[in-house]
């Protein structure tokens, strides 16, 4: 069995998530539950769980500095409950945390439990999982992001990524007045990091910035001519979509 609490300002979700945990995760027993984060802290610096799930978003002390206050060398599990954010989205995909999205899916929960029995994860992994979670986090409330390379991270602001190439299991970013670099991720896994609101995956091997777009010709081999002036191959099942989020 897995003894677990709940942390939430929201009365509401704690229910929700209760009754979804009975119905749905019955290896799941429930300690306790707070919508105070002082009281929720208290309890878990002197009593032993085995999982917590967490809200980000509350008043006084968020779910990131409710983690930090924990005085006890090793962490329980934790899965993050959160309404969509793009910062946390982005930190959470870097970090390879769980987390759930509101409304809570029953699905997810079953398969977010099934990954926190499965893993087994070392202490020193799991604080750096934390570590970089809250890093990517803070980052991205500065509008800036992290991405992975050989030697650590590349931190950059999205806005000055003109476009982003496939290159197998690597991805090349080019930037605006920088050297492109490589980073060990997926043209698909970068996609997930990069803000939705300004980029566009055009053809299986570029995700292009719209704002560095200086001319798009349609025709039967699609181009989009960057800001740096190289040409972007856009796929023809792309370029309707494209061409629309452009206003075109």
């Amino acid at each position: 069995m897995i003894s677990a609490v709940i942390i939430d300002d929201e009365r509401s979700a704690i229910v929700t998530l209760t009754n979804d945990l009975d119905k749905f995760c019955p290896q799941v027993v429930l300690d306790a539950s707070f919508t105070r984060t002082d009281e929720a802290l208290a309890y878990l610096n002197t009593n032993e769980v085995d999982l917590i799930f967490l809200d980000i978003d509350m008043p006084i002390m968020n779910g990131f500095d409710l983690i930090q206050a924990i005085e006890k060398p090793v962490l329980p599990a934790i899965i993050f409950v959160t309404a969509y954010s793009e910062f946390a989205i982005r930190a959470f995909k870097v970090s390879a945390l769980d987390y759930l999205l509101k409304p809570i899916d029953p699905e997810e929960l079953k398969a977010a439990l099934a990954k926190i029995e499965a893993k087994n994860t070392s202490t020193g992994q799991q604080q750096l999982l934390f570590k970089t979670l809250l890093e990517q986090y803070t980052l991205g409330q500065k509008g800036k992001i992290a991405l992975p390379v050989n030697d650590g991270y590349h931190i950059i602001d999205p806005g000055n990524v003109i476009y982003c190439r496939a290159d197998g299991a690597y991805t090349e970013v080019v930037m605006e007045k920088e050297k492109s670099f490589l980073i060990s991720k997926t043209l698909g896994r970068t996609q997930e990091l990069m803000p939705e609101a300004y980029f566009e995956r055009v053809h299986q091997s570029y995700l292009i910035n719209l704002n560095h777009i200086k001319k798009f010709r349609k025709g039967d081999s699609p181009v989009a001519i960057m800001s740096n002036d190289e040409q972007v191959k856009v796929s023809r099942l792309n370029k309707d979509r494209l061409a629309a989020r452009l206003g075109l």
